[in-house]
């Protein structure tokens, strides 16, 4: 399916429309596209804890590579660890004056959707997302890099392929709130589950959010 890059004469641009040729064909046959939002998570929310994560790899590599597999997990639990010792540390201070980047948990609705958005990478340390809005539904779309190896670099790349993270179904988003101030672009996600997720987000992308999410 694809979209026009420009609107008719007269109408105003789509918001985002400058990202159409890189993710026109995720929409599916008949369905709207209505505007694309571009994005990061907070750096307040972290990575979510491994019980929740998906191995890229699966099992048939655990079982392939062996010791070499525990290695590697171990090596990066050790970085998890010495991040939450000192990063963690950081982050839990600023969350003080800024409030927490996640609330209610990672089973909560905002929880999934920061999940899902972390996967886009094999560290789970994902935070950019395009949020796709549809006349039916948010896709989340990344381009990370969710195979094993080194983790892809932090920012959308034109020549890598995007593919869709998941989606967001318009009655779990239940408000968008502003929280932009001098030395922060934050903007919180509040979801029909009464939890909240936080982003990093520029003036333009910020006004575009509020209009196209709810009412």
């Amino acid at each position: 399916m694809s979209h026009p890059a420009h609107p008719p004469y007269g109408a105003p641009p789509m918001p985002g429309a400058q990202h159409l040729p890189e993710v026109a064909h995720l929409v599916a046959p008949g369905e709207q596209l209505r505007g694309i939002v571009d994005t990061d998570l907070c750096d307040l929310v972290r990575r979510p804890p491994r019980r929740y994560r998906k191995d890229p790899s699966g099992r048939a590599a655990e079982t392939a590579f062996g010791c070499l597999f525990v290695f590697v997990n171990l090596a990066e639990y050790l970085a998890e660890l010495v991040e939450d010792c000192t990063w963690g540390l950081v982050r839990s201070l600023r969350r003080l004056f800024r409030g927490r980047g996640l609330t209610r948990g990672w089973q909560s609705q905002a929880g999934r959707f920061v999940i899902a958005v972390r996967s886009a990478e094999r560290d789970h340390d994902n935070d950019d997302v395009l949020l796709l809005f549809t006349d039916r539904r948010i896709l989340l779309v990344g381009n990370g890099d969710n195979t094993p190896g080194p983790a892809s670099r932090r920012t959308f790349d034109h020549d890598r392929a995007k593919h869709v993270l998941g989606e967001l179904p318009y009655a779990h988003l239940a408000r968008v709130q502003p929280r932009h101030t001098w030395v922060s672009l934050r903007a919180d996600l509040h979801f029909a589950d009464g939890s909240r997720a936080a982003l990093d987000i520029g003036e333009d992308d910020l006004a575009a959010l509020v209009a196209l999410g709810p009412r």
